[in-house]
């Protein structure tokens, strides 16, 4: 739309073809249009035709003109502004009891002289009833237009008085004032008479553009008065849907601040359909790391607010199982775990992946799937997380997990959190090591008692696969112990074959017997020391496999501390043949 302004120039400054028809205008002119532009295109074209109406002396019906255009604007900011059931419940507040208009009292409030706009002293009775009648003349008695404007400005009815709010009452005195004498020019008053002269309907626009300027006219002003009432909607309106994306654009880095305070301030559930709808969580929109200027090679990674809202909703709608907010949030989280960016790689935002992994945490575990457990493993591989993901996962989505009785998804999520990465020669997992470990010592009885020997499996597979990939990588360890809690910022690998002797501790020794017969013939020593540990635990149910054992065990160096652990924890219960064998095993050794 052609508003009057080259595209590459300051909007405040006309085109050159236009420079005859489009006046200069001043800082507050520029302010106004261009925030009236952020509202919508068709408000800000309104006030700059009105502008060139105003300069162009070859208009007859310039003041009629202008009077409609007056009208246009004043009933867009009206329509936009004020939630209905506000300007319906202080409308009724202003009828009272016994008026068909304004009551005196919230006119003494107001302070309001129809003739000097403000008075300086109380209004007296008789001062009351002239302001009565020339309200019912002007219409101004209709309790819509004064309620319209209370309550697109925020102003308590009932407190005004006490109300430290002396600019904003100005602001609706000066507002209820020259919207109600539009009716007066926008019309022809009978086909014989002349055109209004626009001098007359000068000093009106100018009160009129001094009320945009309050309104519109600064960044404060416009949040004040155009987003704070915007944001008292518990369901945006039609106009607001429209005119939203004008005033908070949809791509975060270009949104600028008036982005971050609409979400943060936005309190209202019902606005995450619509907010969906025009497309504020559309993934394309999730911010890339950007490089700071100011030191090449450093990054920071932008927060997207429209996601952060989406979490605070979340939080007020957790654990439920149906529902639009919740159906909303399910397509939310859907439609961000999977995108890639133009050169096919997936767009790494720390802070995009903790929101939606705190979304998946309040829904219940009944709409989690796969897919979001996958998606959680590409969070904690993320070169910018942050440990606030790993705690997340840990602390929130592994419980709700095993509370829910989600067994294919937790053993899934167990696979996840025990994988490792190289850096640098040395093995690390991908969650933070803290994390990892506060988590399978809070819950690993839980794990093992939902996943049993799955979960033994899973952990098992991992230390088989570091063992493969190097010999040594458990040789340090001195003894199995099955009792995380006795480890504090424990090295990976002592914690995962802690941690999966742990695992075969609380399973049921039926459900291992097995498994630990076949590991017993595992060609890695810490896989047969987890094996021996095992069978120290569940000893009454397991003892047949250490005494079935062909030859002496005791020659078996690498197993010699889970061998007399077994021996020493154990030796009450054994019978006199079995104390025989031990002492000629022993005797063996030392020949």
């Amino acid at each position: 739309m052609n508003d009057g302004f080259g595209a590459e120039q300051d909007p405040s400054q006309p085109s050159s073809e236009m420079a005859d028809r489009v006046p200069e205008l001043n800082a507050e002119q520029r302010e106004i249009h261009q925030n009236l532009k952020n509202i919508g295109e068709g408000m800000a074209a309104f006030y700059l035709d009105g502008l060139k109406i105003l300069h162009d002396p070859n208009l007859q019906t310039a003041a009629s003109l202008l009077g409609h255009i007056a009208k246009e604007i004043d009933s867009g900011l009206k329509h936009l502004l004020p939630p209905k059931e506000d300007v319906n419940k202080i409308g009724q507040m202003l009828v009272g009891k016994n008026f068909g208009f304004a009551p005196p009292r919230i006119l003494a409030s107001l302070n309001l002289d129809i003739d000097s706009l403000r008075s300086s002293t109380p209004l007296t009775n008789q001062n009351k009833a002239r302001i009565e009648n020339r309200l019912r003349e002007r219409e101004l008695h209709r309790p819509e237009y004064i309620a319209s404007i209370l309550t697109s400005l925020n102003l308590d009815i009932d407190n005004l008085p006490s109300q430290r709010i002396t600019n904003r009452v100005d602001i609706a005195i000066r507002w209820i004032d020259v919207s109600t004498r539009f009716n007066d020019f926008d019309h022809q008053h009978g086909v014989g008479n002349p055109p209004r002269h626009l001098d007359e309907f000068i000093p009106l626009w100018e009160i009129f553009e001094g009320v945009l300027g309050n309104l519109v006219g600064s960044y404060l002003n416009f949040l004040f008065h155009v987003i704070d009432p915007i944001l008292k909607h518990k369901v945006p309106t039609k106009e607001i849907e429209n005119s939203l994306p004008n005033m908070v654009k949809l791509d975060p880095l270009e949104a600028g601040p008036r982005y971050r305070y609409f979400f943060h301030q936005l309190p209202h559930r019902r606005w995450l359909e619509p907010l969906s709808n025009i497309g504020y969580f559309n993934p394309k929109y999730n911010p890339p790391p950007q490089e700071i200027p100011d030191d090449p090679g450093h990054y920071r990674t932008p927060v997207w607010y429209a996601l952060e809202y989406a979490v605070k909703i979340a939080n007020q709608t957790k654990n439920r199982r149906s529902g639009l907010i919740v159906k909303t949030l399910v397509e939310i989280i859907d439609a961000i775990i999977d995108p890639i960016d133009d050169s096919g790689d997936r767009i790494e935002n720390e802070h995009t992946d903790l929101q939606t992994i705190k979304i998946m945490g309040t829904l219940s575990v009944d709409l989690l799937e796969p897919q979001h457990i996958t998606f959680m493993g590409t969070a904690l591989k993320s070169k910018w997380k942050s440990g606030a993901v790993d705690q997340e996962i840990g602390q929130i989505i592994l419980p709700r997990l095993l509370e829910g009785g989600k067994q294919e998804l937790t053993l899934e999520l167990l696979k996840i959190m025990l994988e490792v990465k190289s850096v640098d020669g040395r093995i690390h997992p991908i969650m933070d090591g803290y994390w990892l470990e506060d988590a399978l010592k809070e819950h690993g009885q839980a794990i093992a008692n939902l996943c049993g020997v799955e979960a033994a499996q899973t952990a098992l597979s991992q230390v088989q696969a570091l063992t493969a990939a190097d010999a040594f990588a458990f040789h340090f360890i001195q003894l199995v112990d099955g009792d995380l809690s006795r480890f504090s910022q424990a090295d990976y690998t002592e914690l995962i074959v802690s941690f999966t002797s742990t695992l075969f501790r609380f399973a049921e020794p039926d459900s291992i017997e097995q498994t630990v017969q076949s590991l017993l013939q595992d060609p890695h020593a810490i896989i047969r020391r987890i094996a021996f540990k095992a069978i120290t635990d569940h000893y009454n149910d397991l003892k047949h496999l250490f005494w079935e054992w062909e030859g002496n065990p005791l020659d078996e160096i690498e197993l010699k501390p889970e061998m007399y652990e077994l021996i020493q924890t154990n030796s009450p219960a054994f019978s006199e043949g079995e104390m025989e064998q031990i002492l000629q095993w022993i005797e063996s050794t030392q020949d």
